[in-house]
This record gives structure tokens, C-alpha cells and sequence, in this order.
């Protein structure tokens, strides 16, 4: 067993330990859950759809894969990888790590672009990336945040309620095409069913 680590530490509630308010990261938490909510139905949906087509099987991959990308996403924000743990432990820059993210992420948008510009409706996407972008444009101002003050409200506001406000509607941009593929394929389903024989 280990013993670096406090074994309560690790079993109970961190707002027990810490003394908080339940409401501490609210907005955090919200977000955590929102990014594993996204996961879940991608990769549910990745392995119930039975795609028929070419076109079918890069949305199914482009689904799957986001949802790979979007639990990614819920253990960075949970356990801070990029902020604390990935550069305390491995030593890893975390401009590195970000670079690495906006890398992956760059990539997945370009290789399935035509599926997203021709088979979903990409507004959607489009408007969660710039919710994204500006939470990362006011976290990179050459600004010091008060943190235990009131005077920077809004700003915290703006950047943290962006991001949620992004990871929402990626939620629902990737709750949407998953629906839509499972509805088409049900749909085919019951009409090769009701064919006269």
C-alpha cells in the first residue's frame, strides 16, 4: 500500500477535507461532467452504429474519436494534467501539453472535415471552438487575477463561462449527430423489415 498519500485524502469528500463550500467549482465540475457526458454517448454510439457506407464509417470513426478526445478533455480538467500534474510529475511544459491538445484537436477537424462541413451541422461545432477559443484568448492575457477577491468576477466569468458554455454545446453538437446516425440506421432497419416478400 501506498504512503505518500494520506489514505483519507484519497477516500473522503474533498470538500470535507478542504472545508469548502459545496458550491467550490461549481462551474469546474459542471464542465467535468459535461466533457464525460460527451464521451459516453460518442463512444456508446460508436459501438451500436453498423454503418453501411463509406460516408457512414468516417462519421461513425469521427464520433468515436471525439469521444475519445472528450474524455481526454474530463481528466484534464478533473485531475489538472496540463496545469499541475503532467509538469510536476513528468516534467512536461505545459504550453507543451497544450500545444499537443490544439495539435490533436487540429488534426481530427481537418481529417474529417468534409463529413463535418457535408454531414452535421458544423454552426454548431464551429460555435463551441469559439466559445473555446476566447476562454483560452482571456486565460493567456497578461493579467494577475485576484483569487480571492471580488474585482475580477467578470473576467472569471467570461472565461470560465465560455469554456462551459463550449463544452455544452459540443455536448450537444456530438448529442445531436450521434442521434441522427442512430435514428437513419433505425429507420433503414425497420424499412428492410417491412419489404414485401
Amino acid at each position: 500500500m501506498q504512503n505518500r498519500i494520506p489514505v483519507p485524502l484519497l477516500t473522503r469528500d474533498i470538500f470535507a477535507i478542504a472545508n469548502l463550500s459545496p458550491f467550490t467549482g461549481f462551474i469546474s465540475n459542471l464542465s467535468v461532467f459535461t466533457w464525460g457526458s460527451s464521451g459516453v454517448i460518442c463512444i456508446f454510439s460508436f459501438f451500436i452504429l453498423s454503418p453501411i457506407n463509406n460516408k457512414d464509417k468516417k462519421l461513425k470513426n469521427f464520433i468515436g474519436l471525439s469521444g475519445l478526445i472528450s474524455f481526454w478533455f474530463m481528466l484534464d480538467d478533473f485531475f489538472m494534467l496540463h496545469e499541475m500534474l503532467l509538469p510536476y510529475f513528468l516534467k512536461v511544459p505545459e504550453k507543451f501539453i497544450v500545444g499537443a491538445e490544439f495539435a490533436l484537436l487540429s488534426l481530427l477537424l481537418i481529417y474529417y472535415k468534409n463529413i463535418i462541413l457535408n454531414s452535421t451541422q458544423f454552426q454548431i461545432l464551429g460555435t463551441a471552438l469559439l466559445l473555446f477559443g476566447l476562454s483560452v484568448f482571456i486565460d493567456i492575457l497578461p493579467i494577475s487575477f485576484d483569487y480571492t477577491g471580488s474585482k475580477n468576477n467578470q473576467l472569471f466569468l467570461l472565461e470560465d463561462g465560455s469554456k462551459l458554455m463550449g463544452i455544452v454545446t459540443w455536448f450537444f453538437y456530438f448529442s445531436s449527430i450521434s442521434y441522427q446516425q442512430i435514428f437513419k440506421e433505425r429507420k433503414l432497419l425497420d424499412s428492410d423489415f417491412n419489404l414485401p416478400s
